[in-house]
């Protein structure tokens, strides 16, 4: 395993800790919401979407207080990497199928399926590898911390940011449907 110098660990793990924590809260706050999303990737009977929702939300939160605390944080990492891998195939899935119209269930409000989102959760797999990472024997200083977490902050931004410009992509292409839809109907 490779050693990294602690920053880069802290701000793997942080990154993640946050992108894991709004995940669940999205979970927590509409569990049945969350339920009839995943029923529409159709990839689970029925009977067990609730089962199936209730245990990863257990696991989420688990990963979240398992990359926070350092010795389990390499554990937490690769099973917070099985479940983007997991999250991403069946994205994947649907996206192969033309099933796109569906919301991700990722924690933001209704983000259709699409490649960004599969890049997204590969970038996500690259941060749980640096989380995964051995540290090198660096004392972590009060410099040291507060540059880990301006690095988990500015993570956070770009990865905001980059959910909101992949937001208004598929809100864009939905519109465009729409009005060729429209056009079309209208010169019938």
């Amino acid at each position: 395993m490779v050693a990294l110098h602690p920053i880069l660990v802290v701000i793997a793990a942080g990154t993640l800790v946050c992108v894991f924590a709004r995940a669940a809260m999205h979970k927590v706050t509409d569990l049945t919401m969350f339920v009839h999303t995943m029923g529409g990737y159709r990839l689970l009977p029925a009977a067990l979407l609730r089962p199936a929702a209730l245990g990863l939300l257990v696991i989420e939160i688990a990963v979240i207080l398992g990359l926070i605390v350092p010795a389990t944080r390499p554990f937490a990492a690769g099973i917070a990497l099985v479940l983007l891998a997991i999250y991403a195939g069946a994205i994947a899935v649907n996206l192969v199928r033309g099933n796109t119209h569906i919301d991700c269930g990722c924690g933001g409000a209704g983000q259709g399926l699409s490649w960004y989102l599969v890049a997204r959760n590969a970038v996500l797999v690259m941060l749980c590898l640096v989380a995964m990472a051995s540290l090198l024997p660096v004392e972590m200083t009060a410099v040291a911390w507060l540059s880990a977490a301006a690095g988990i902050l500015s993570a956070i931004l770009l990865f905001a940011g980059i959910e909101k410009l992949i937001d208004n992509w598929s809100w864009l292409q939905a519109s465009n449907r729409a009005f060729e839809q429209h056009n079309h109907e209208g010169h019938d």
